[in-house]
Parts: C-alpha cells; structure tokens; sequence
C-alpha cells in the first residue's frame, strides 16, 4: 500500500509503544505505508487505519531498532543461559565417565568374587570329602 506521509517524526505519536505495534491507541489495527513525499521517498512507515491526526505514526526502521535494543538484553541472558547449560553438560559428562570406570571396576571386583566363592565352594567341597571318609 501506499500513501503519502506528512512530515512527522518517528517521535509523534508513536504513544511509548515500542518496537511494532499490533494496534493504534484506538484499538484500531494498524498497516504498514509507503512514504510518497519527497522529503522521504519510499520511506515504509506504521499507521493506525484510521489515518486520522494525532493517531499512531511510526518509521519502519525505527520499530526495527527498538525490537533489536528490546532484543539485545534477552540475548546476553540467553547467551549465558546456554554457556551454563553448556558447563552443566561438560561436568555431567565427567560424572558419566567416572560411573563408566566405577562399572568397570566393579564388574572386575565381581568376577574376582565369583571366583573365590568357587574357590572356597570347591575347598569346602574337599573338607567334607575328607571328613566323609575320615569317619568311614
């Protein structure tokens, strides 16, 4: 769509909304025009539908601003949101090696053990052979 613009200023009328605005203070939606002056050709802007004086006007690029310094804070944090989760995983990792080497020994102390209980079995087994045949 477009249409001509006056000379207002990104500051006019944009209501302290910041970034994109779904709706004019109105209520009403707004739609998004093309500058035809020739102060600012081309130029997109935000308008409340109603295109009345004194309802919401806005520059395109300084909504896109606005979202982008509104979005910078978010990233920081969820930059270092997932550097944490990132140090989280690295020692989560360690601890699953550590249990996999524990695994290993343990199995290692098992079969040991099974071994000495045959060991033992087979001792307690000739025990009673030789008292079995000592009472004989």
């Amino acid at each position: 769509m477009s249409s001509d613009s006056t000379s207002e200023s990104s500051t006019v009328n944009t209501y302290g909304i910041r970034g994109f605005p779904a709706n004019c203070v109105c209520g009403t939606k707004r739609t998004i025009y093309t500058s035809e002056t020739n102060k600012n050709p081309g130029r997109p802007f935000v308008r409340c539908l109603t295109r009345r004086k004194n309802h919401l006007f806005k520059w395109v690029e300084d909504a896109v601003y606005e979202e982008v310094q509104d979005a910078l804070p978010k990233i920081v944090l969820l930059e270092a949101e997932l550097n944490k989760e990132k140090s989280d995983i690295a020692d989560l990792k360690g601890v699953v090696t550590e249990l996999m080497e524990e695994v290993v020994r343990t199995k290692t102390e098992v079969k040991r053990c099974k071994v000495m209980v045959k060991i033992l079995f087979v001792i307690m087994c000739l025990i009673t052979i030789v008292l079995v045949v000592s009472l004989m």
